[in-house]
C-alpha cells in the first residue's frame, strides 16, 4: 500500500515536472514586440547635482530601513526603542547631516518637496513622543502619518 502511494506521488511529480518544463520552454519564446509606449511619468522631475542626488538616494534607503525596523519594534511593543530610533534617524534631530558638504539635498528641492520632507521629519518627532506613551493604537497611527508624507513626496516628485 505504501509503495502504491509512493508510485502515485512519483507520477504526480513527474507530471508536474513535464508541465513545468513545457511552461519553461514556452516562457523562453521571445515576446511579441510591444507597440505601446510606457505610460508617461507625470511626477515632477527634480534635478540636482550628482552628489546631492547620491546623498538623497542614500537617505531614502536609510529611511526605508528605519521604517522597517520601527514596524518590528512597534509590533514587539518596544516603544522606547522605537521612539529613540525614530527621533535619531528620521526626526527633526536627524536633519542637516549633509549641511557641511554644501550638497545637502534639501537645498536643491523645490519648495513643495522640501515642505513634504520637513513634514515627514516633524511627523517622526511627533511619533517619537507618542511612542513613549506606549499606546499601541496611537503609535501605529503616528507611524502611518510618517509614511503618508513619504508616499505623498514619492507620488509627486522624482529625481530620475
Amino acid at each position: 500500500m505504501a509503495s502504491g502511494k509512493l508510485a502515485r506521488h512519483a507520477t504526480a511529480l513527474a507530471a508536474a515536472a513535464l508541465l513545468a518544463g513545457g511552461m519553461a520552454s514556452h516562457a523562453a519564446e521571445p515576446a511579441a514586440p510591444k507597440t505601446e509606449s510606457p505610460p508617461k511619468d507625470s511626477r515632477q522631475l527634480v534635478q540636482m547635482p550628482a552628489e546631492a542626488e547620491r546623498l538623497l538616494r542614500k537617505d531614502m534607503l536609510d529611511h526605508l530601513a528605519v521604517l522597517n525596523q520601527l514596524l518590528g519594534q512597534v509590533a514587539a511593543s518596544e516603544f522606547q526603542q522605537a521612539s529613540a530610533l525614530a527621533e535619531s534617524r528620521l526626526g527633526n534631530s536627524s536633519m542637516g547631516r549633509h549641511r557641511g558638504t554644501g550638497m545637502g539635498p534639501g537645498r536643491f528641492m523645490p519648495p513643495a518637496m522640501h515642505q513634504l520632507g520637513m513634514a515627514m521629519h516633524q511627523a517622526a518627532t511627533d511619533f517619537s513622543a507618542t511612542a513613549l506613551k506606549g499606546d499601541p493604537k496611537d503609535t501605529v497611527a503616528g507611524l502611518q502619518r510618517i509614511t503618508s508624507f513619504c508616499v505623498a513626496c514619492h507620488a509627486a516628485f522624482r529625481i530620475r
